[in-house]
């Protein structure tokens, strides 16, 4: 089973299994892969300690990446973390439409 800990409040994906960090108090069994999702070192590594497979996607502030530079993957990552849903099938050009004018 894979699992994906992040906090945010919508963009979720149905096919996804989500967790929320912050209520996090040890790792789930059977779980073959995690997905953290920004900051949450605890999760990290209790899931290393019980030698799960894990990614973390850095969440970046406007100050640190400059979404409309990303990969599409990357940009992706960014707009899940942000909670802005978006067609995981829409080509990048889309997609960038969908950032937030600062």
């Amino acid at each position: 089973m894979e699992l994906t800990y992040s906090a945010q409040t919508t963009g979720f994906h149905s096919d996804t299994r989500y967790r929320n960090p912050q209520y996090f108090d040890k790792p789930e069994s059977g779980v073959t892969k995690v997905t953290v999702v920004g900051d949450w070192p605890v999760v990290v590594d209790a899931y290393k300690a019980a030698q799960v497979d894990v990614d973390v996607v850095e969440l970046s502030g406007a100050a640190e990446a400059d979404p409309a530079k990303m990969g599409v993957a990357d940009l992706r990552d960014w707009l899940t973390a942000q909670g802005i849903e978006f067609d995981p099938k829409a080509p990048k050009a889309e997609i960038l439409k969908l950032i937030p004018a600062s």
